[in-house]
């Protein structure tokens, strides 16, 4: 497949709710991490802007047809290639249960990727700024968007779906991924081959 540039991954990104049963690559799940938040050089600096550099965002992945990957849920390490096992079986099923509504894209993509994010750290690192507590947060926010939407963009030049899915129980989510507080999930990016491909 031609590489795509950014102006067409832009034009044809579309979000996908239905999905193949087909395995995705690992390349193609590197890619998407490292489109998330992977380092770009020596000095540390990554793909997404990060407020003072604090990088509050940790990456969790729940693998369902993932070649390499056993069914599980697994922690990202900083460099995006660490696949740390967290919880062995297919979580997808249970993270659609904790969705708010009838989300059934949750439990039929290939994978998920979860941003989450140390709320904690980035309401410390900013405390003296207005509005006192809440500066940090409004950054989390803002960095995983770009983070999202860095994921979206990857996937769509490497021909795959995905949808970006904020409507869920943060604290049944929290439990099934066994996420320890002050982390948080803030939002899923679901992927697989798209059903119309």
């Amino acid at each position: 497949m031609p590489e795509m540039s950014l102006t067409q991954a832009i034009t044809k990104r579309r979000t996908c709710r239905a999905f193949q049963d087909r395995p995705v690559p690992a390349d193609k799940v590197d890619r998407l991490l490292w489109a998330a938040g992977g380092r770009t050089g020596q000095d540390g600096r990554r793909t997404a802007p990060s407020a003072h550099a604090l990088y509050p965002l940790r990456m969790i992945v729940s693998a369902g047809r993932l070649v390499g990957r056993d069914p599980g849920v697994y922690a990202i390490g900083p460099d995006n290639s660490d696949f740390a096992p967290v919880a062995s079986g297919d979580a997808r099923p249970a993270l659609q249960d904790a969705a708010l509504e009838d989300q059934p894209w949750i439990g039929s993509a290939a994978g998920i990727i979860t941003i989450c994010a140390d709320f904690a750290a980035a309401a410390t690192a900013f405390a003296d700024q207005p509005p006192y507590g809440a500066r940090g947060e409004r950054y989390v926010y803002i960095e995983a968007g770009a983070a999202a939407q860095n994921v979206l963009l990857q996937a769509t030049a490497d021909g795959l779906g995905c949808v970006l899915v904020a409507g869920f129980r943060d604290e049944a989510t929290a439990q099934i991924l066994d996420l320890q507080a002050p982390v948080a999930p803030v939002l899923h990016l679901c992927f697989g081959w798209p059903a119309d491909a």
